[in-house]
């Protein structure tokens, strides 16, 4: 059984995760071979094989909400070598997020969003928040940031705790349908209907990258400072993951997800 998305915590060893204790089992990780040149498109290289993804982060690359640039581009405003990071990105592999293949099936892929990412989220959201509140009342006279974290922190938790229940009462289940259409080999008899909940969805998916953004800047970088009590050190730790593993959920959707969505629907009502 591979980990959880979201690992265990400093202070939880031993302990298990809701999916866990569900018994949740992840799919199998799969890969797509690609020949990786300067015009490939980092989210390209990111859903062919998620074991890059790891790579980007390292570099500060945006993986999701801009992951349709070219490499070739990327690099020349990081100041990197191509060639180095083609190298790293074909030999990526090993502990790699375990993300479904992006020619997975659609109902799979929701699935694993659902069961892994918003599972998650409602795992580490009040766990963070709680984390927050506590080094807010500790710590905010002396670290004045802290209240500017707590407000981008509870207005991020805000949109996401409704952006989840949109995602799964309206969109998800038209995703799932659409699929079903095509497995009984039926077309679609209803008007399209997907631009406008994934085009709200995305927005969301903008304001969420940019509240992670300003998380990472008043953190300087998740580096707690040198008076931080263990909580405020977990909370720091805690919020890193958190911004790594909900880039992952947005590369997902709107790499992934959503674009194979809007042809699938384009082609069912031709």
């Amino acid at each position: 059984m591979v980990g959880p998305v979201y690992p265990l915590k400093e202070g939880c060893a031993g302990a298990k995760t809701a999916a866990q204790r569900r018994g949740r089992v992840l799919p199998e990780r799969r890969t797509t071979e690609m020949n990786i040149t300067p015009e490939t498109r980092v989210a390209d290289v990111a859903t062919a094989n998620p074991a890059t993804i790891k790579i980007f982060q390292r570099q500060g690359i945006d993986f999701c909400c801009g992951g349709k640039r070219p490499l070739a581009e990327v690099c020349e405003e990081k100041g990197m070598s191509f060639r180095a990071l083609q190298e790293a990105l074909e030999g990526a592999g090993g502990e790699a997020p375990q993300l479904p293949a992006g020619d997975a099936p659609l109902t799979e892929i929701v699935r694993f969003v659902v069961d892994h990412f918003h599972a998650g989220l409602r795992e580490e959201l009040p766990r963070l928040g709680e984390m927050v509140a506590k080094v807010l009342n500790v710590h905010g006279e002396r670290h004045p940031e802290v209240k500017d974290l707590a407000a981008t922190f509870r207005a991020l938790r805000e949109e996401l705790e409704m952006h989840l229940l949109k995602e799964e009462r309206v969109l998800f289940p038209y995703v799932e349908r659409l699929e079903a259409l095509v497995l009984q080999g039926r077309p679609l008899t209803t008007p399209p209907f997907a631009d406008g909940p994934i085009g709200a969805m995305e927005h969301e998916h903008d304001d969420a990258g940019r509240a992670l953004a300003r998380l990472r800047e008043l953190t300087g970088g998740y580096v707690p400072p040198a008076d931080a009590c263990n909580t405020f050190r977990g909370l720091y730790h805690g919020l890193e993951e958190f911004e790594a593993a909900l880039h992952q959920h947005i590369h997902l959707e709107n790499n992934v997800l959503f674009p194979r969505t809007a042809r699938l629907e384009r082609e069912l009502a031709a």
